[in-house]
């Protein structure tokens, strides 16, 4: 499956330059991933995060990561002969954390349209991704499901960068492209006798109770500024080193650890 035609509709770069759902203009030029090449982002991972026994690199890309909080966190996915690696890498200052996945341990990969329930309050997303399973779901811990920042939750959601939408030309476009990470990580995944699945994927966001509430709440320290804004409809958290002019033009927000993207 092309998951470029599952994905056009969200997130996307329309011909005006707007990305859903915001209806807002954010240049990719904005996101600081872009500012690095490809070689350039290779070596500061194999410097950073690659050890000795993680085995022989064999690619890398930049993708958009779905939590089991329904949160889309901009991932470094690099992958060697022993792991899968899913970095945390913050491209401002070059912090990052490692979940690593040996993939000997996967035993699911599913490629598929990416959907909520039917019984859920969230619209739809209408677009593909690849969903790796490497431990049985319904036996997480409850305390995991109900934490958004847990590492715990044995699953990955993954699926586009929002810069390989983009209509302007970008340094190493493919490393956005979350198909050529399929087809890596299947061939990968061949070997220890994992077969690709073609199904929906079902979002777990039966967790998402706080999705109903309407609020809006700013949390200040010195640098950086933590914004959170609860949508008319759900919350959503887009995570994403992105920068922004000022606080009238606050299409996006940089601090930390998340991209909140106003709605």
């Amino acid at each position: 499956m092309n998951t470029s035609e599952q994905t056009v509709d969200r997130p996307f770069v329309t011909v005006d330059g707007k990305i859903w759902p915001a209806n807002v203009f954010v240049p990719c030029k904005r996101f600081y991933c872009i500012k690095y090449t490809k070689e350039m982002l290779v070596s500061k991972i194999k410097q950073k995060c690659l050890k000795p026994d993680d085995g022989n690199f064999v690619d890398l890309w930049v993708l958009t990561r779905i939590n089991h909080w329904d949160h889309e966190i901009e991932t470094t996915v690099c992958l060697t002969d022993e792991y899968l690696m899913l970095i945390n890498f913050n491209f401002i200052n070059e912090d990052c954390t490692v979940k690593r996945v040996a993939l000997q341990s996967i035993k699911t990969m599913r490629i598929g349209n990416v959907i909520q329930p039917d019984w859920s309050a969230l619209p739809q997303r209408n677009y593909g991704g690849v969903q790796l399973i490497w431990g049985a779901l319904d036996q997480t811990k409850w305390i995991d499901r109900w934490n958004p920042t847990s590492q715990d939750v044995p699953m990955v959601i993954l699926h586009h960068h929002p810069c390989f939408y983009s209509i302007e030309p970008i340094p190493d476009k493919d490393m956005y492209n979350c198909d050529l990470a399929i087809s890596a990580i299947s061939k990968a995944l061949s070997t220890h006798g994992v077969q690709v699945m073609s199904t929906m994927l079902s979002l777990a966001d039966s967790f998402l109770l706080y999705t109903h509430i309407r609020s809006l709440c700013v949390s200040c320290s010195n640098t950086p500024v933590t914004y959170y804004l609860f949508s008319k409809d759900c919350r959503k958290n887009f995570n994403f080193y992105v920068s922004v002019d000022n606080d009238d033009d606050v299409h996006a927000l940089l601090f930390s650890h998340h991209l909140v993207r106003l709605f």
